[in-house]
């Protein structure tokens, strides 16, 4: 009986198993924040690596600021690179000075790197 109860859950977590890989990958992350607020943005779009020190800080400024962006890891999905290095080809900038975070202000404006004055400014910038 014991044996039984033992093949049904090995089968049953197998088909769960079967049924999640199956499934699509997800889009990558619109990270919004907790707090809702009369506050409205421009919409942001970073480029990212998951081991990149100074996107982390881009996104902590995000996330404490709580200014909603969606977040693109390159790193880890191939789709996202191909575009971020389409939009440097279009920015004109060379292979050797393409880096992260990039970040897309309102559509309009592209900034390479984080700074908290810089971010700022484009912010103004992008509302005009």
């Amino acid at each position: 009986m014991n044996r039984h109860i033992f093949i049904c859950t090995l089968l049953l977590f197998a088909a769960l198993a079967a049924t999640v890989m199956a499934q699509e990958p997800a889009d990558q992350s619109i990270v919004a924040p907790h707090a809702k607020g009369a506050q409205t943005y421009p919409s942001v779009v970073i480029y990212t690596l998951s081991t990149c020190p100074h996107c982390a800080e881009a996104k902590e400024y995000l996330h404490q600021n709580n200014i909603p962006f969606s977040n693109r890891e390159v790193d880890t999905d191939e789709t996202q690179m191909a575009e971020l290095m389409k939009i440097y080809d279009e920015m004109g900038v060379p292979e050797q000075k393409r880096g992260v975070p990039l970040l897309i202000i309102g559509n309009k404006i592209r900034m390479q790197g984080f700074t908290r004055d810089k971010f700022e400014k484009a912010m103004h910038d992008a509302e005009k």
